[in-house]
């Protein structure tokens, strides 16, 4: 794009001048550029950069370019696999078809929980919702990192952050049961801002999960005063004196927890605990 205004090319000429740009033929790349509002035509018929692909190729690396990029197809393309971005990374991946992945994968995004990674999908994740406002899962993800660096802290072990990938599976992170025992643990995460007036909402697919899982338990973390948060782990066995059961014919399908129900058990966690949440290792 930049070499196209710098020469003052029309679309026309850009076609004809090179067969290929990339890898690409020139005729799809300008149809592409066009129809993604990177490029357009001025008033004496040459191609200019239009304000989105001015900030596309003021963005500084190859990979935030390429991130740029995706954001840009999914807003002017919707395309139906974007919907996907609701139930985690691989279902997008998988979804995508392989010159989308191709990009993914370019562009960092296809393994890894590093932090700008992890709030990548979050956007993309709200986009599928038709949300743009993603504070609540920004808190969310903050509780999930949170446990991760508690979890390490705790067994000696970097646990595996699932919720990024596939957020279907009913729990948030797989470590084990201590730094002696090695079988899994797994552990749903919630979180709130809002101290003991905040509530864990479990879905069904969550509660059978945990009733499932050999040993499980629930990180409920309480970040009212985010320099101070504060942890209650929860058994299944505590949890289940607060559940609903099914009556009748009926079945219940979500239900919400006050944390003030495990006022008793939330422990102050030093913000040590957190120095690895930018970490990738």
């Amino acid at each position: 794009m930049g070499l196209a205004t710098r020469q003052k090319l029309t679309f026309a000429e850009i076609k004809s001048s090179f067969a290929y740009l990339g890898s690409l033929p020139s005729e799809k790349v300008v149809e592409t550029v066009q129809a993604l509002g990177w490029l357009q035509v001025n008033v004496r018929g040459h191609a200019e950069l239009t304000p989105r692909g001015t900030r596309l190729l003021s963005t500084v690396s190859y990979e935030a370019q390429l991130r740029q990029a995706l954001l840009d197809y999914i807003d002017i393309e919707h395309p139906s696999w974007v919907q996907n971005a609701s139930f985690g990374r691989s279902r997008v991946i998988n979804f995508a078809g392989s010159q989308i992945a191709q990009v993914f994968v370019e562009a960092g995004l296809a393994n890894g929980t590093s932090e700008d990674v992890v709030a990548f999908w979050d956007v993309l994740a709200a986009r599928a919702r038709g949300q743009r406002d993603n504070k609540l899962t920004q808190i969310g993800r903050l509780g999930e990192r949170l446990t991760i660096a508690f979890e390490t802290r705790r067994t000696g072990r970097r646990p595996t952050w699932v919720a990024v990938d596939n957020n279907a599976d009913g729990y948030d992170v797989l470590s084990v049961v201590d730094a002696l025992d090695s079988k899994q643990l797994t552990i749903e995460v919630k979180t709130s801002t809002l101290g003991a007036s905040g509530f864990a909402v479990l879905t069904r697919n969550e509660w059978d999960m945990a009733m499932e899982s050999e040993a499980h338990v629930f990180h409920l973390w309480s970040l009212r005063d985010r320099a101070e948060p504060k942890l209650a782990v929860v058994s299944n066995e505590s949890m289940l004196a607060h559940m609903p059961f099914d009556r009748g014919h009926g079945l219940w399908d979500g239900a919400k927890i006050p944390f003030a129900a495990f006022a008793d058990t939330f422990e102050l966690t030093p913000l040590s605990d957190a120095s690895s949440l930018g970490s990738d290792s």
